[in-house]
């Protein structure tokens, strides 16, 4: 079972994730059109789900981000495999999760401050 402490670290570590995934998706952007370029992908996921699993706060905070180059992506005559519209998509996904854990971990603070202020 996951205590409201150890939920706070999952969702942290789950905003650092989307945090770096931002960060990769807009170098993917950026190089778009650099010849020979490979997407880059953040993976944290499944090493999150067996931390938690695990039951280990350390496990948790243990989690590492790990940045691969995506595989099996069709490449343009200049050897890039970026698709703009591929990324502007994930990007839109990114930045509603991490809004939308940023929206819980504000909710989860509020209600501390409530439950010490009376």
């Amino acid at each position: 079972m996951v205590t409201g402490d150890e939920a706070f670290r999952i969702i942290s570590k789950m905003l650092d994730g989307c945090t770096q995934r931002h960060k990769v998706i807009a170098a993917n952007l950026a190089n778009a059109e650099t010849p020979g370029y490979k997407r880059s992908e953040v993976c944290f996921e499944d090493q999150l789900a067996e931390a938690i699993d695990a039951g280990s706060p350390d496990d948790v905070q243990a989690v590492d981000f790990e940045i691969v180059q995506t595989q099996g992506l069709a490449e343009r005559a200049d050897g890039n495999n970026v698709d703009f519209g591929r990324e502007l998509g994930e990007m839109t996904r990114n930045t509603l999760t991490f809004s939308t854990l940023a929206q819980i971990s504000a909710m989860r603070i509020q209600r501390l401050r409530e439950a010490i202020g009376g």
